[in-house]
């Protein structure tokens, strides 16, 4: 009924609002006198030849040009493979007008290919997005997704690589719009097995419409891969060698062929990756006033291995129509060989027995996607309806065997050795269909409405055995069968309008969410049935070219996922685990935003968010068996606030910078294991990205970042920073070049914590495996210029292609 209701008051609305005043409009057409649509105007001074505007045509050729000062001025109209139109100059006054059409010829020049060259700066905001642009980048060279993403302004990994932005956890990742539907473990597992070559840009996203998922309380990151629109042949060959402690290396090859209207493309990429990471855990329990200490040192030996491949075909099928499949694949294979060795003791100095585990992991993830996307536009004046069908499958198997031996101050085993193994197959299929309308009202108020419907089921088989007199025998309390499913579906309605120099965009999203929480080894179930309402706006107002404003909210919710409401534990050590909770609620956040963009470069961007059942890591312990686990619970509330800043600067001609610095407050304020959490804190947060034009076939990067310390609900993290280097050497061929990258370069970047709340005392010291030398050579094969047909007229490219 509300849905109903905000859709009868927007049409209201709509018919009523003045049109923006438009101080110079025109068309431009070819030369059969024909509308050309995506045609850039420029308006430019006549006196001194400045460019003072831009505007790009719409479906009917119309450019138009506003808030204009009195002055004498020309148009000029650019298209490649087209001669530039210049109108004659005219004299504005304060009275609209309108001038005649610009007639653009095909460019009578014997060349028949046109190369576009160019580079985009490393950062950009860009319609209320900080874009990442990591293409061609040293940077990305031989990296992994989760190794690029981190590096994108506000985002920062927690202590078990789970993405955090602006400081805070709650973050939606999404692949070229497409959400992931995983978060944690699976996550990060998924982007280091996402070849860095691959990713055109990381897109940190604060605001949403109603078009999007309401999904991610504290915003979304969307990885842009890389599409080619080449006609012909052509691909792209890299290879990448890496140096750490142990040796890493890659290799990629993706595959384009367009003709006329149909494109087949394809890639396929390897790499295998070995590294050490260091951990040294001292944890003190008490029991009745008698402590135990353990000094815990742990290191995890990794191999890992991927394959991930990519086939697809976009066909347009007639003017107005384009449709394309995909089939997207990767296997990957991780190996994890834990020697641990834990001091035992009254306290940290006094030792009395010793605890040796050798822990085996095998895990494999595999997963396998469809999707088929069709848009067909209605007629040109906008209209356009996109349907959009996902399907993929996930499949994770994870095996581990467990060696502990309890030795005393004689290196005398105490008790006989305690052999486990586990084995926890993980199946997840998730189905997704969407279907979008947009409406244009009038040529400056659009209207777009869609629906949406989302099925996800994972399935979770945990078997532990422990060795008793030789024959491996089922631990009832520690084996678990959990399914869990999960059914959304969606409604939205996004009304916007430009008013002059006012812009509005105001929406309603409806969720409707059935999920069925089984515990089949205890025989219970949790069951949800809830619909929610996530209305957003945005106001924004150009007080002149070079200032302008905008104001957003938006209402979000963060639901807990499958493992963390798997009522089991999943074993890290034998006195470490990590727990479900089967009764966490979902999390929602109310958001407002704030920016200011100077000059078109410069942004200031202020942000209050407040969570309600704000979903956070807590602890418990058992005093008696010394045990420590980990789990998720929903805190009262949360309130954060801040501010970010991004600066870029040309230093020089060769060298420029872009510069990103946020300020975060936080506060919790509920209860966790018992006892009341209300504290504060400050954190901040550096970026300094910097690219260099040495030569015009050199070019370099240099990365460096900051995090500062801060109490994030119990835990207290330290201080850390970061740099990064990059150089790349593009040979003659104009084909191939040669990048070579180091990372954590004075080995700074890990991340240490500690707590000491109520009973808790712990402090975790890490060495992670991140400083890295890699040397990347890259060959660019085929046709590597774009082709334009003198007599097409057809420049629209589907922004969705796969």
């Amino acid at each position: 009924m509300k849905t109903k209701l905000l859709l009868t008051v927007l049409f209201a609305i709509s018919t009523q609002l003045l049109w923006a005043a438009i101080d110079v409009t025109g068309r431009v057409v070819n030369e059969k006198n024909e509308q050309m649509s995506s045609v850039t105007t420029y308006l430019i001074h006549s006196a001194n030849n400045t460019i003072l505007k831009t505007a790009v045509t719409k479906e009917d050729g119309q450019y138009s040009f506003e808030n204009i000062a009195a002055g004498s001025y020309y148009v000029e109209a650019r298209m490649i493979g087209y001669d530039v139109k210049r109108s004659a100059i005219f004299n504005y006054s304060n009275t609209k007008q309108v001038l005649a059409d610009l007639q653009l010829a095909p460019s009578t020049n014997t060349l028949s290919e046109v190369t576009v060259e160019g580079k985009r700066p490393l950062v950009e905001n860009k319609q209320g997005k900080l874009i990442l642009n990591v293409e061609n980048s040293p940077l990305a060279a031989g990296n992994n997704g989760l190794d690029i993403v981190q590096r994108a302004p506000g985002v920062s990994l927690d202590n078990d690589n789970n993405l955090q932005l602006m400081g805070q956890s709650g973050v939606k990742v999404t692949i070229d719009g497409r959400q992931t539907y995983m978060t944690g473990e699976q996550l990060a597992t998924l982007l280091k097995s996402t070849d860095g070559n691959q990713i055109k840009a990381v897109e940190v996203i604060k605001s949403r419409s109603a078009k999007d998922d309401a999904e991610g309380a504290v915003g979304t990151i969307n990885i842009v891969m890389k599409k080619s629109r080449m006609e012909g042949f052509n691909g792209n060959f890299s290879a990448t060698a890496g140096l750490a402690e142990k040796f890493r290396g890659n290799t990629a090859l993706s595959l384009n062929y367009k003709k006329n209207n149909t494109t087949y493309f394809g890639s396929y990429s390897y790499s295998d990756e070995r590294y050490i990471n260091r951990i040294n855990l001292e944890r003190i329990i008490a029991n009745n006033g008698v402590e135990t200490a353990f000094d815990q040192k742990s290191n995890l030996h990794i191999k890992d291995r991927t394959h991930a491949y990519k086939v697809g075909v976009e066909q347009r099928t007639s003017e107005r129509n384009v449709m394309s499949l995909q089939f997207n694949g990767s296997n990957n294979v991780e190996l994890n060989d834990n020697d641990s060795k834990s001091f035992i003791g009254p306290n940290l100095t006094t030792l009395d027995s010793t605890l040796t585990s050798m822990s085996q992991f095998r895990e494999g993830f595999n997963r396998y996607s469809f999707n088929f996307n069709n848009e067909f536009k209605i007629d040109s004046t906008g209209k356009k309806l996109v349907l959009d069908l996902d399907w993929s499958k996930f499949r994770n198997s994870k095996k581990a065997d467990y060696d502990n031996r309890l030795f005393d101050l004689n290196n005398e085993l105490i008790r006989d050795p305690e052999l486990l193994r586990s084995q926890m197959p993980i199946g997840i299929d998730i189905y997704v269909a969407k279907l979008d309308y947009n409406q244009p009202l009038s040529k400056t108020s659009n209207l777009e409405t869609g629906v949406k419907y989302s099925n996800v089921k994972s399935d979770n088989n945990l078997l532990f055995e422990e060795q008793l007199d030789g024959a491996w025998t089922d631990i009832v309390n520690r084996s678990n069968h959990f399914v869990y499913t999960e059914q959304i579906t969606a409604g939205y309605i996004d009304y916007d309008n430009q008013i002059g120099k006012w812009g509005i965009k105001a929406g309603l999203r409806g969720e409707y969410t059935l999920s069925d929480g089984h515990s089949i080894t205890e025989n219970k179930q949790v069951k949800r049935d809830y619909f929610d309402l996530f209305p957003s706006a945005n106001l924004s107002y150009d007080a002149h070219e070079n200032h302008i404003f905008s104001l957003g909210y938006s209402r979000k919710i963060t639901r807990p996922n499958y493992r963390q409401l798997n009522p089991f534990d999943y074993f890290i050590d034998k006195y470490t685990s990590e727990r479900g909770n089967p009764y966490l609620n979902p999390q929602y956040a109310n958001e407002l935003n704030l920016n200011y963009t100077l000059y078109k470069k410069y942004t200031v961007t202020l942000g209050y968010n407040a969570q309600t059942d704000a979903i956070v890591e807590s602890m418990g312990q058992d005093s008696v068996k010394n045990t420590t686990w980990v789990t998720r619970e929903n805190l009262g509330k949360s309130n954060s606030a801040f501010v970010n800043l991004s600066l870029p600067v040309q230093v020089a001609k060769f060298w420029s910078s872009y510069n990103n610095i946020t300020a975060v407050y936080m506060n919790f304020d509920g209860a966790i294991a018992g006892s009341v959490v209300n504290n504060t804190s400050v954190l901040f947060q550096v970026n300094s990205m910097s690219s260099f034009k040495l030569s015009p076939s050199v070019s370099a990067e240099m990365n460096l970042r900051y995090f500062s310390p801060f109490t994030y609900n119990i835990y207290k993290l330290e201080s850390r920073w970061d740099a990064q280097i990059g150089i790349t050497k593009n040979f003659k061929d104009k084909r191939s070049s040669l990048k070579l990258a180091v990372s954590d370069i004075f080995n700074t970047s890990n991340q240490n914590l500690s707590t000491n709340f109520s009973s808790f005392n712990t402090k975790i010291r890490q060495h992670q495996d991140r400083r890295v030398a890699r040397l990347t050579y890259t060959y660019k094969f085929g046709n590597l210029k774009n082709v334009v047909k003198k007599k097409s007229t057809d420049n629209e490219e589907k922004q969705r292609a796969q």
